[in-house]
């Protein structure tokens, strides 16, 4: 019983972590209004839910902005690559789809090869949010070992993708159904966050794999701790 109401791992324990979610979730969101920032704003959530993950927060709103400052060109970088990315691939797919579509040849083939595509950048973009977030590495290294840690730890990737997917999936069902509405604002509140802490909790193991190499080069997987450091 006494565990049970610790600070540390207990009922308190378990609310701070609670209360926290929700702040950084709206941090999230109020900063992914822009569009624009999105991408820093979302590297600034996984900045904090990393540490989360550790047990080693401190103040949340000082952190998430202190990576939202610092990751700011290389991840509005990234995200306006993806963004640009994600529009051919739906135009591609809308092309291909339409009536029109049996006059394109080898449609099919062009077809799957997008979807194969979209794929893994969804499979890049799992891991290149986080790694701004907890290495500090050119943009282009960054992208690039995001494509490697998808391939090599691709079971893990699998439960990230799907991790990710479950609360806008959730949400949709709700809203196709009509059902359970109570959801809509649990997610608002702590979908964004709550996602990438549930993630954070995958990526520590992932990335403190690489850590014994980290006074290796910066072109490393491993990189350089930078965005880390208090």
């Amino acid at each position: 019983m006494k565990k049970f109401f610790s600070g540390e791992g207990g009922f308190f324990g378990f609310m701070d972590k609670i209360a926290s979610l929700f702040w950084i979730n709206i941090l999230t969101i109020v900063c992914c209004i822009p569009v624009i920032t999105a991408g820093a704003a979302v590297t600034a959530c996984y900045y904090v839910t990393l540490k989360m993950a550790r047990n080693e927060e401190g103040y949340l709103t000082k952190s998430f902005f202190k990576s939202f400052r610092m990751n700011f060109r290389q991840s509005t970088l990234i995200w306006i690559m993806e963004a640009v990315m994600l529009f051919i691939f739906f135009a591609d797919f809308r092309i291909i789809t339409t009536k029109a579509a049996g006059t394109i040849p080898l449609s099919n083939v062009i077809l799957v090869v997008t979807g194969i595509l979209h794929f893994l950048l969804m499979m890049t973009s799992t891991y290149v949010y986080p790694l701004l977030a907890r290495f500090d590495n050119t943009t282009a290294n960054t992208v690039r070992n995001a494509f490697l840690m998808s391939i090599v730890h691709f079971p893990k990737t699998v439960a990230l993708m799907i991790t990710n997917a479950l609360f806008p999936a959730l949400t949709y069902a709700v809203v196709v159904t009509g059902k359970a509405l109570w959801v809509i604002p649990v997610m608002i509140l702590f979908g964004v966050s709550a996602s990438a802490y549930l993630c954070s909790r995958i990526l520590v193991v992932i990335f403190d794999a690489y850590m014994p190499a980290e006074e290796t080069s910066g072109d490393e997987i491993s990189g350089q701790e930078g965005s880390d450091a208090e």
